[in-house]
């Protein structure tokens, strides 16, 4: 793995490298994606967009509650790793778990192994979308030290009850592989995102200290 001596991880510093297949299908429904007209929405309403919950959204937390918290992230980016495991770990205690926030997830890999990760903890299903995410941040340096990463990512999902052939069946589902890639383009297009973790917070892109002691506060001034 690259060592990352910055706080956020870049998409010039790691290079898609996903199937073609892929690449074609999602590029083909990127009109949806941008609008009825396929064309760019402006700047105002990308920000104001950005909170709308999509169907094939992860959310975790009350989507009534007053603070919404989008978060872009890769599943090899060690930022979004840290990220995950302290900071994240104390907004679920102290925001989402109490009613103040919710969080949406939406992926946006870096590399294709980021991909598969994405697929893992989709094919969970919804219920367990967020438990299976946690696994895979808290474990990110073994398997992406591993020497086959996907037997590696395979072995995570036989742990939480998805089997070897439902990770297949799930990697092969064009669908799912174009809804992960359409997260990433929408927001790299749309809203700006260039590095992980990527945060919007009520609609505006965060640009602070991604530790919580920095972020509490900034929440609970809002």
């Amino acid at each position: 793995m690259k060592s990352y001596t910055n706080t956020i991880s870049s998409m010039n510093e790691q290079t898609m490298t996903l199937s073609r297949r892929h690449f074609v299908a999602s590029a083909g429904i990127a009109p949806l994606a941008l609008g009825a007209a396929g064309t760019l929405l402006s700047p105002a309403t990308a920000q104001a967009g950005v909170m709308d919950i999509l169907e094939n959204d992860n959310v975790l937390g009350d989507p009534k509650a007053p603070i919404s918290i989008v978060e872009y992230a890769s599943l090899t980016c060690p930022h979004c790793a840290d990220f995950h495991v302290n900071a994240l770990k104390n907004i679920e205690e102290d925001y989402i778990n109490s009613g103040k926030a919710f969080l949406i997830y939406r992926d946006f890999p870096l590399d294709r192994y980021a991909f598969q990760a994405s697929v893992l903890a989709h094919a969970a299903g919804k219920d367990r979308f967020f438990a299976v995410l946690k696994i895979l941040f808290e474990k990110q340096a073994e398997w992406t030290a591993a020497s086959d990463i996907t037997a590696a990512l395979t072995k995570i999902g036989n742990m939480v009850g998805i089997s070897k052939a439902t990770f297949e069946k799930n990697l092969a589902d064009e669908k799912l592989g174009e809804s992960i890639l359409t997260d990433r383009m929408v927001g790299a297009n749309e809203y700006g995102v260039s590095s992980t973790p990527t945060l919007f917070i009520n609609g505006e892109k965060y640009e602070g200290s991604r530790e919580y002691e920095v972020l509490g506060p900034y929440l609970a001034g809002i």
